[in-house]
């Protein structure tokens, strides 16, 4: 018997194996398959490691491969213990003269796998994880990796037949190919220890490789590219095809689109952990900003249901532009469902601002105490003079508990949609809006509300009687003298919604919403710097008949201001000094509109303060000087505008003058110069280290562990703040159903059937053009051709409604 190779140190029993291994299956013991195998292997791995392996060569290695592997009835388990010799090891010779020292073998497991997993790339089949199996002391003895094809789909998945989907394609075939290895005694080394390299089904071309699961990555770098656009409203297809663009085609890419959607469905499914992760967030936040405020309050179960959040430039700007507040509930920003709340006012350049934001889990007036009461403690204690809501009972009262002294104001468009509602008559709703938006006095209103009342026979109307009873609240009449600065509806916090429906989608957790919106209100601030700049870089031109108090507009308002004070000194030519009352300290102007006679108002000016009260209260409702105080201006031959007459908030100088102000810019004007000097260094490194892919690879591992190590770093460091309101094993909310929830949500069979209601007699059952009350009106060939644009409505705070006076139905007659 042979026994070249084997030195005298092999014990016994490695010869009877041996012997018994060359019977059966007929071994050359000069040239031992298992050391032409490990040989192949070596040679694969060595190919697999470059950076750009030849596709002819890796084909020829696997043709080695395949060529040395054992058949089936070959590769039986050998059933080593660890005493005995492995297959490949000791002192056998190999071919090409290789000795035991230079066999193929892996330093650990992860190695080897990601070796095998490229040859299964090569070969054109994905690879999976089979048994692991442990000895007594808990150490692995063999891992086995198999085709992804191995075994069989368990037949009462096959036989369900009450699926709700449809059966996903049977890819199981009971592929017998797979790869064991084993750890090498005493090394710490691991060797293959059976290789079966026989498919039992067709392995797949190399363009559909890269479309099995387990070829399917996405890389750290492409999650940080992916998760920066979606914080902007980029959706996941065009992200898609940005970095496709930038890999040089879809066929570059390692994943699809739909691994992109598991990958941020993975990031969502933080079970009992999105709240927490949210707090934490805003703990990190408030370490940036000393300013910082947010508040949650947990309910039942430890489940969080209210939550509340302000950053400190929003506490600035609601120190001078908190004089007016405007708040509304959203709907269907996240997928718990629980309204947000967005308190808002106006700033100096009369752009929505953001004051504060909340979460709440119910619509009653407890939820909206809580969230007022936080906004006041937020604010130091300072309460808005003027609100504007939509007339929700629940916030109604809220407000009334919480800022007894601030005037609430009913939004007007909401009004004219409850009017169409619930009197469904269109004349009523014109007369209305007259009645509700119009500059008159209190007289002339109370004769008009009578008139349309009368008019219409809504008199004894329920929601008629209640929506007088409560004309302090949106009659412009009862209202001038107030600042409302220029807030008739709640417009703006629905243009506000519309702004945040592009950073953020109804299936987003606490936390991404948290993220993205904090994303929106940058935008806005954006927005505002920049009009900022426009204020103070460059002078308008010089448009009016009195240039020095159009300069010292210009000098002293926003541009956005400045165009509607422009505007009023544009129309006080119209405006007529008709005398001068001059009494101790005070001088009164009559003055009157040009061919108005009936139309005249008073103009008092005070010479000690330098302050001028106009009867027609303008100057208190939007502090800005009307054009009769402009009239007296000229009359008195006055070039610049009193300081009185110049409201700190619609200056140019409103944020310059706020104190405390500064500290807190300087932070976000340091940390934004940072970032852009680094972004400058980035994209430099960026051009010089793309030239080359060996360069790409090699720098961009090593930035995304950097990345990682100070997210990681920063991460830590804010684990352990303690501040003494942090999270504490908060769960997640509990989704709710509103008032706002869409009916998409409800069971089918569960929908109520909705009637159709005629517009003009509010009946059930038939519409307008079916009206047995309705007026049949027939017109001529020339009125009904008329021109489309001749009968649009004027579209100032007009509610469209089905059935108005212009689009009365007209029937042909003959």
């Amino acid at each position: 018997m042979p026994t070249e190779g084997v030195t005298s140190s092999v014990r016994g029993c490695w010869i009877r194996w041996t012997i018994n291994l060359r019977r059966k299956f007929h071994l050359d013991a000069a040239r031992p398959k298992w050391a032409k195998l490990d040989g192949e292997i070596l040679q694969v791995r060595s190919c697999m490691e470059g950076a750009f392996a030849d596709e002819a060569v890796l084909d020829g290695v696997s043709e080695r491969v395949g060529d040395a592997a054992f058949e089936e009835e070959i590769v039986q388990d050998m059933g080593m213990e660890d005493e005995e010799v492995e297959v490949g090891g000791g002192q056998q010779s190999v071919e090409n003269g290789m000795n035991a020292a230079e066999v193929v073998t892996f330093n650990n497991p992860k190695e080897a796998a990601r070796i095998y997993e490229e040859y299964s790339r090569v070969k054109g089949f994905a690879v999976r994880q089979g048994k692991k199996i442990k000895n007594k002391r808990g150490e692995f003895v063999w891992i086995t990796y198999l085709c992804n094809r191995e075994g069989f789909r368990n037949k009462k998945w096959l036989e369900k037949q009450d699926r709700k989907r449809e059966h996903k394609v049977v890819t199981r075939c009971g592929c017998p190919a797979k790869m064991r290895i084993k750890p090498r005694i005493g090394t710490g080394k691991w060797f293959v220890a059976r290789f079966v390299n026989d498919h039992n089904h067709d392995l797949l071309p190399q363009k559909f490789v890269e479309y099995l699961p387990a070829h399917r990555r996405i890389s750290d770098v492409d999650i940080a590219h992916m998760d920066s656009l979606r914080q902007v409203g980029i959706s996941i297809p065009k992200i898609y095809e940005s970095i496709a663009a930038q890999a040089g085609g879809f066929n570059r890419l390692s994943f699809t689109k739909r691994d992109m959607y598991n990958e941020v469905r993975r990031q969502r499914s933080l079970q009992n952990g999105d709240v927490n992760a949210a707090l934490r967030f805003l703990e990190v936040a408030s370490r940036r900003d000393e300013k910082m405020y947010w508040r949650y309050e947990v309910g039942v179960g430890q489940h969080m249901c209210d939550l509340f959040w302000s950053d400190g430039r929003s506490q600035e700007d609601f120190k001078l532009f908190g004089d007016v507040l405007a708040f509304d509930a959203t709907y269907g920003r996240n997928k718990y469902n629980l309204p947000v709340v967005v308190f808002s006012g106006v700033n100096n350049h009369n752009q929505t601002c953001v004051f504060a934001t909340a979460m709440v889990s119910s619509e009653t007036q407890s939820s909206y105490v809580w969230v007022l009461r936080k906004f006041l403690e937020c604010m130091d204690g300072r309460a808005p003079k003027a609100i504007i809501t939509d007339g929700d009972r629940s916030m109604r009262l809220a407000i009334h508990e919480v800022f007894p002294d601030a005037h609430h104001r009913l939004c007007a468009w909401h009004l004219l949609k409850n009017a169409i509602s619930n009197v469904c008559m269109p004349r009523f709703t014109s007369l209305f809006r007259h009645c509700m938006l119009a500059d008159i006095e209190v007289e002339e209103f109370e004769l008009q509300w009578e008139a349309m009342v009368s008019e219409c026979g809504v008199k004894d109307h329920k929601w008629v009687k209640d929506l007088y009873s409560k004309k302090l609240l949106w009659a412009t009449a009862y209202i001038r003298g107030r600042f409302f600065a220029g807030i008739r509806t709640t417009s703006r916090c629905e243009s506000l919604h519309a702004k945040l429906g592009r950073f953020v989608e109804s299936r987003y957790g606490i936390l991404e919403f948290i993220t993205n919106f904090q994303q929106c209100v940058e935008f806005l601030r954006d927005n505002e710097d920049e009009l900022e700049f426009r204020s103070s870089y460059g002078t308008p031109v010089i448009q009016t008949e009195f240039p020095e108090l159009e300069k010292s507009g210009a000098m002293n308002f926003t541009r956005e201001i400045f165009a509607r004070y422009r505007e009023s000194l544009k129309r006080c030519v119209r405006v007529t000094v008709l005398g001068c009352i001059e009494s101790e300290g005070t001088c009164t102007y009559v003055t009157q509109k040009y061919r108005r006679p009936e139309k005249r108002w008073s103009v008092t000016h005070h010479g000690m303060s330098d302050t001028f009260v106009c009867t027609c209260l303008r100057m208190e409702s939007f502090r800005l000087p009307c054009v009769h105080i402009l009239a007296v201006l000229v009359r008195l031959d006055i070039g610049s505008l009193p300081k009185s007459l110049v409201l700190q908030r619609w200056s140019k100088a409103a944020k310059v003058e706020m104190s405390g102000v500064n500290q807190v810019d300087n932070t976000e004007a340091f940390y934004r110069s940072r970032v852009g000097a680094f972004l400058q260094h980035c994209k430099r490194f960026a051009r010089v280290a793309c030239q080359s892919e060996e360069n790409f690879k090699v720098y961009t591992e090593k930035v995304v562990k950097d990345t990682l190590r100070l997210e990681m770093i920063n991460g830590d460091a804010g684990a352990g703040a303690g501040s003494p309101h942090a999270a504490q094993g908060v769960r997640d909310p509990i989704g709710v159903r509103t008032k706002g929830t869409g009916r998409a949500n409800e069971l089918v069979g569960s929908r109520a059937v909705k009637r159709r209601k005629c517009s003009t007699c509010g009946c059930l059952g038939h519409r307008r053009t079916r009206c047995p009350n309705g007026p049949r009106v027939t017109t001529s060939y020339t009125e009904q051709n008329t021109m489309p644009s001749q009968r649009m409505p004027n579209r100032d705070l007009t509610v469209s409604y089905a059935g108005n006076e212009s689009n009365t139905c007209r029937r042909r007659v003959g």
